[in-house]
């Protein structure tokens, strides 16, 4: 819970009406740069540590969503599942 604030206090910014356009806006360029991954060759991707399956979920995802957030909170459960 508190990485969930603390990525919440971090990400709100002061643009008053425009907060959620500016989150949109940034958000859909982090899909354009995950589609430009999502095109590398999959020896890259392996190599990164990524499938191709994860990218195109993290794509999916809504706009008003961060990708990063996202794919960090995937691992972190992924990880705690892996240690039990």
């Amino acid at each position: 819970m508190r990485d969930y604030i603390l990525h919440e206090a971090q990400s709100r910014q002061a643009y008053g009406r425009l907060t959620m356009l500016v989150r949109v806006i940034k958000n859909w360029r982090e899909r354009r740069s995950l589609r430009a991954l999502y095109n590398m060759d999959d020896y890259l991707l392996r190599d990164i540590g990524l499938t191709r399956g994860e990218i195109d979920s993290m794509i999916r995802q809504p706009l008003t969503l961060d990708t990063q957030w996202e794919a960090e909170r995937l691992r972190l459960i992924s990880d705690r599942s892996r240690n039990r």
